[in-house]
């Protein structure tokens, strides 16, 4: 094999793997997670994923920490699930994090947060509401 052919086979599979890896790299938060009201001791979910999940690793992060699972609040697929609020544990800036593994490309979602309302607050809300209706 001369060494022009083995040249240019070689500059074509370097195209080929930079190209791979463009389109791996190009993604996007679809759905982003978006802050939420709930009442404290209720169940919420935080949807997260990307338009590409190809190579794509997620994790949870509150105040910029990450999550581990606990069997209140953990990580369902992309998803972050919290089986019941609480304020002093739940309060704060949560992101998703999807990072492509093979790139070492991270997006960071913008910040959610859970509006938490006690359940006082919106028992007195629906019964205002039923008054004035």
């Amino acid at each position: 094999m001369s060494a022009t052919l083995v040249c240019c086979c070689l500059v074509c599979l370097l195209l080929a793997v930079v190209g791979a890896s463009r389109q791996q790299d190009s993604f996007y938060f679809d759905p982003a997670p978006v802050s939420q009201d709930v009442v404290e001791g209720s169940a919420v979910r935080l949807r997260c994923d990307v338009s590409n999940r190809h190579q794509i690793a997620f994790y949870w992060t509150l105040d910029g920490r990450a999550l581990t699972n606990t069997s209140r609040r953990w990580q369902d697929g992309t998803d972050l699930r919290i089986a019941w609020v609480d304020r002093g544990q739940d309060s704060g800036s949560l992101r998703c994090i999807a990072t492509n593994v093979t790139t070492g490309i991270a997006l960071r979602s913008a910040a959610a947060t859970l509006n938490i309302l006690c359940e006082l607050h919106t028992r007195f809300l629906s019964v205002s509401l039923s008054l004035s209706l």
